[in-house]
């Protein structure tokens, strides 16, 4: 009998997250309209979405109410259905405020409006459910400050800076970065009728969180790094060591001598058994509460955290084989080119939004060298994401070879189309999503049907640089270059697999 109700209720659950996923649509179908220009993606999708296609996290966003159900047996099916709709908008847009804070650079107009978008949805359908003078809005205003005071605090001391997190300041931030998630439990109590065990719940949950965001920064750590975003267990490691200046100074530490340190120091050990005390704490505050799917959530939690899969290595790599794309070309496809294509990958499905008249300027001949000399040795690439990464390398030779030379140069394209490109990030992730698998293609000049997409008044003739082929590759290998030691180059997976991981966390 336990065993028939175990699996009716996985069933169940598997329901209500897609009937949540199908309430979703209409909003992602009208994001997709809405943040783009002559049908260039300035999204791939909503950050939930992508984080799940990565394996980031489960579907279990969808339907997170239902892991307090059994507290508040009274609320509605239907109640629960719309309150997991709402709380999925709300999630999506606290990632994509987690998006900006965290890549400022990369941030454009198409983030921020997202985020309106999001917030304005999630708290339509929260005010459908809990009228303006609902007592839910005096406990959502609370969780809300919670986690700015959490961004804002985490931003101030510890981005750039390595100072030593209090036990206080830590259980602040890390529990606040999940602060409005609590909104689910304020609006079970008052749809239930029962408040009672909402402090309960509220200290289980923020000591949960703080247990959960230690165990991602053990598994993120390199990525937390290479943006100057000095979590908990880098902070420790860095004060303990007497590395506050090194690391602040404009000679930082290589990855590899940072993962030195922090094995050396035991730091995996010590954060491991300091989020296992917190959901000890987690577990402690809801004894008294029926067991349910909370409480299954924090044993899941304990055995992830507790298990060997925890650890300083990088994720696992997907085997080349496993990741190879069905459709691969049989006949891969050389990048030395000519004179006029300069190297220039192209993939089929960007062809309508490339300039045609625009000509990738050509680096001087010494450089040009440098790059053809390294392409000729990497042989030839498959699909666009690989041609793009070889090119990416050839160019990251010919500035090792010639680093008085500007940047521009090195990429073949103008000032202010380098300034183009450094202000679109989120253009050029829908491009290289697109094509990303595609059999590739050299640009050149003319090439018929390269150029035009069809808008409201025609044909509107394609804006984007040819060259952005080249800068994708720059971009892919010089945020990797930080985890490489000098003189190692990261291979085509390495990189791939490294921009998948920025791309979805």
């Amino acid at each position: 009998m336990d065993g028939d109700a175990r699996v009716e209720r996985h069933v169940g659950w598997r329901g209500d997250s897609a009937l949540v996923a199908e309430a979703r649509r209409p909003l992602r179908r009208r994001v997709a309209r809405l943040l783009q220009v002559d049908g260039l993606p300035a999204t791939v999708g909503l950050p939930s979405e992508r984080r799940i296609a990565a394996g980031v996290d489960p579907r279990i966003f969808h339907t997170y109410p239902l892991l307090f159900h059994t507290v508040f047996p009274d609320v509605s099916l239907a109640q629960l259905r719309a309150l997991s709709v709402s709380g999925s908008h709300l999630f999506d847009y606290v990632l994509t405020l987690d998006e900006v804070l965290d890549r400022p650079a990369s941030c454009s107009g198409g983030s921020l409006l997202l985020g309106s978008v999001l917030q304005r949805e999630a708290l339509h359908g929260l005010y459908a459910l809990l009228p303006p003078a609902s007592p839910f809005w005096g406990h959502f205003d609370r969780y809300f400050e919670h986690f700015c005071q959490a961004v804002l605090r985490e931003e101030a001391r510890h981005r750039g800076l390595v100072q030593p997190y209090s036990r206080g300041e830590l259980e602040l931030v890390y529990s606040g970065k999940s602060a409005i998630a609590k909104a689910c439990l304020a609006a079970l109590a008052v749809l239930g009728g029962d408040e009672r065990p909402l402090p309960r719940l509220e200290a289980s949950h923020d000591s949960y969180y703080v247990a959960f965001q230690l165990a991602d920064d053990l598994a993120d750590w390199q990525i937390d790094y290479a943006r100057g975003h000095y979590s908990y267990p880098l902070t420790v490691a860095f004060v303990r060591a007497g590395w506050q200046g090194w690391v602040e100074s404009g000679d930082r530490p290589s990855v590899p001598e940072v993962a030195e340190l922090l094995a050396r120091q035991d730091v995996v050990e010590e954060v491991r058994a300091l989020a296992l005390g917190y959901l000890d704490r987690a577990e402690g505050a809801v004894d008294r509460i029926t067991d349910g799917s909370w409480h299954a959530a924090i044993r899941t939690t304990r055995e992830r955290i507790g298990g060997p899969a925890l650890c300083l290595g990088p994720p696992a790599r997907q085997s080349e084989a496993a990741a190879a794309p069905v459709d691969a070309p049989a006949a891969p496809v050389g990048w030395r080119g000519d004179p006029r294509t300069l190297a220039t990958p192209i993939a089929p499905s960007w062809r309508p939004w490339l300039d045609a008249r625009r000509v990738p300027r050509a680096p001087g001949q010494a450089l040009l060298a440098v790059q053809f000399r390294a392409l000729d040795e990497a042989g030839p690439a498959r699909t666009t994401g690989e041609a793009v990464c070889q090119v990416g390398l050839a160019i990251a030779a010919s500035r090792r070879a010639f680093p008085q030379q500007d940047l521009a140069k090195h990429l073949g394209v103008s000032a202010a189309e380098l300034d183009w490109f450094d202000q679109h990030g989120p253009w050029l992730d829908g491009l290289l999503a697109l094509g990303l698998d595609e059999p590739a293609e050299p640009w050149h000049p003319g090439h018929p049907g390269t150029s035009g997409t069809s808008g409201r008044s025609g044909t509107v003739p394609g804006w984007v640089p040819p060259a952005v082929g080249r800068y994708l590759g720059h971009r892919l290998v010089a945020r990797c270059a930080p985890e490489h030691p000098p003189g190692a180059a990261p291979t085509l997976d390495a990189l791939l697999r490294d921009h998948r991981a920025h791309s979805m966390t």
